[in-house]
Formats: C-alpha cells, sequence, structure tokens
C-alpha cells in the first residue's frame, strides 16, 4: 500500500529541489562570462564599486560593464545602493548578493527522496556543475600571473617572522591534496558535511549579529572531490557512450 502522505511531501520536496536546482543553474549561466565573474571576484574584494571603479579596474569601457551588471543584476546577483553625487544623478554602487554562493550548492538531503527523484535532480544537477568547473578554471588562470607577483612582493617582504607568516597566511595560495581509499573517503565526506553544517550555522549567526552591513570578502575556498578512478575510465573507456 503506498503511503499518499509520504508521496505527497517527495513531491513536495522534490519540487522545492527542482526550483533549486533551476535557481542554481540560471546562476551558473549568469556567471558563464569571463566579465562577469571578474566583476563578482571585484565586489567580494572591494566590498561595493561604482560602474566607473569596475572600468578602471577591468579595463573595459563604460557600456560594456554596465550591459554585464545588467545580466548580474537580473539574476538577483547584486545589490543595489544609490547615493548622493555632486552631478545631475546620484551615484550607484554595487555589491554582490552575499548568498549568491548559497545559491550554486545543492546538499545532501535529496538523496533521501524516492531515487527516480534523485535521478532526475542529479541529471539536471551534472550539467550545471560542467559549467561551474568551467568557472571554477576560469579563476584559476589568474594564479599564474599572480604567482609570478608573488615572487616579486615576496623579495619586497621584510625580514621578520611576522611578516612571512602572514605572506604565508594571507597571500599565498594554501591548497590541501590527499589521495584517499574508500574507508579514507568516507571519513573525509562525513567531516565534509559536518563542517558545511558547522559554517552555514557560524554565517547565519554573523549575519544575525552583523544585519546589513557589507563585508569584503578577499578571500575563495574551494573544496572539490575528484573520483580519480571514475574520471580515468571515462577518458579512455568512454564509458558514457556505452
Amino acid at each position: 500500500m503506498v503511503d499518499s502522505k509520504s508521496n505527497l511531501l517527495n513531491e513536495s520536496k522534490k519540487d522545492r529541489l527542482k526550483e533549486n536546482i533551476k535557481q542554481k543553474t540560471d546562476v551558473v549561466n549568469a556567471l558563464n562570462s569571463l566579465i562577469r565573474i571578474r566583476i563578482l571576484i571585484l565586489l567580494w574584494a572591494y566590498k561595493e564599486q561604482s560602474v566607473n571603479d569596475l572600468c578602471e579596474k577591468l579595463g573595459k569601457s563604460w557600456p560594456t560593464v554596465n550591459k554585464h551588471l545588467e545580466i548580474l543584476e537580473n539574476e538577483g546577483l547584486l545589490d543595489l545602493r544609490e547615493v548622493k553625487s555632486p552631478g545631475p544623478r546620484d551615484k550607484k554602487l554595487y555589491s554582490a548578493n552575499p548568498d549568491l554562493i548559497k545559491y550554486t550548492r545543492l546538499g545532501f538531503e535529496f538523496l533521501d527522496l524516492d531515487p527516480k527523484y534523485v535521478v532526475e535532480i542529479l541529471l539536471e544537477d551534472v550539467k550545471s556543475d560542467g559549467i561551474t568547473l568551467e568557472i571554477i578554471q576560469r579563476i584559476f588562470d589568474d594564479l599564474i600571473p599572480y604567482h609570478q607577483e608573488l615572487e616579486r612582493k615576496l623579495k619586497e617582504t621584510e625580514l621578520t617572522n611576522e611578516a612571512l607568516k602572514n605572506f604565508y597566511e594571507r597571500s599565498h595560495v594554501n591548497y590541501y591534496v590527499e589521495i584517499l581509499d574508500e574507508e579514507e573517503f568516507d571519513y573525509y565526506f562525513q567531516r565534509y558535511k559536518e563542517f558545511l553544517d558547522d559554517m552555514e550555522k557560524y554565517k547565519a549567526k554573523r549575519k544575525k549579529q552583523m544585519g546589513k552591513e557589507i563585508n569584503k570578502k578577499p578571500y575563495a575556498a574551494f573544496h572539490v572531490i575528484l573520483p580519480l578512478k571514475k574520471v580515468q575510465e571515462a577518458r579512455f573507456k568512454r564509458y558514457w557512450n556505452k
């Protein structure tokens, strides 16, 4: 006998998750442009920027930058504040929506749904993830010229332990890579889920304390788990065509 109440809950959860994925896909598509990615990075790093500020940092014309700002704004990825200006128009200051990253994260609750729903959701999510990883690749492309600048800055850094520690923690690109067996992966993945939950609670608490105050966000933390064996099988066996 089918539990109608449970079925309705499944349908409701599925519809909500599908809406989340649509939102994620829309956000990812809006970000699928190098200029728009750079605009968001600048807004995180500098908190607020006018169109003229962005034109100067991007080396792009006013019409070009304004066009990309409109696309990001239409997707709800930007916040806008107007301040009094001596000229005929008030100055517009743009900032990045603080909840933007949430829109690109699916979470884990959908895995408890009926398997046929899970497959539907995963199919959409996989498409979206492909674009997301291309965006991340574009961000990493900036690291080559950044490391060249790092070499120059390191030579100019004050030769004290405090200055060098600050350089390592704040300017150096820190990363963590491990190759895991199945048991280690299970442990790592469980701790990862716990960390995400803890981070969300911490950010929610801070948001409540700060209200609508906008902060600079000069750092990005990436977490990527690569299924190495499956990736290699896909490459040399082309198993998705079988």
